[in-house]
């Protein structure tokens, strides 16, 4: 697939009028981002569990919960039970990682890529606490 192929899927998915199309397809950020997408789509995001303890949903370590590039969590690929309280975090490294490969920069220079729960865990007055770290990973 070449850049006019991708840039086609994506104006397709997003369903956008013509007039809403030319915004985004002039705009010099996405420019740069359709420069970069096909080889960002050779990576999912992995957030791995490195410590768990209580988990009502029932996350363990060694666990791996995985998104493709663009953050979609694949569901066929994940355990049945994704806690509600773990996702708000990892959006926010999976905002970094889509912005490191969207910018052509290597997605795992991403400093803070360690992130859990909300819940606290019972010394702080909740029941337990995940703790997940954060990779981009070349697709098989």
């Amino acid at each position: 697939m070449d850049k006019v192929q991708l840039t086609d899927v994506i104006r397709r998915r997003l369903k956008l009028d013509h007039e809403e199309w030319k915004r985004i397809e002039g705009n010099p950020k996405f420019q740069r981002l359709f420069e970069n997408a096909m080889k960002a789509s050779k990576y999912r995001l992995v957030a791995e569990v490195i410590e768990s303890k209580g988990c009502h949903s029932g996350h363990v370590i060694g666990q791996k919960l995985i998104f493709d590039n663009s953050g979609n969590l694949l569901t066929k690929e994940n355990p049945d039970r994704v806690c509600a309280f773990l996702l708000p975090n990892l959006t926010i490294l999976i905002n970094a990682f889509f912005e490191n490969l969207m910018s052509g920069r290597d997605p795992n220079e991403v400093i803070f890529n360690t992130t859990g729960c909300f819940d606290t865990g019972p010394q702080c007055g909740g029941w337990g606490h995940v703790v997940v770290k954060m990779t981009a990973v070349p697709k098989l």
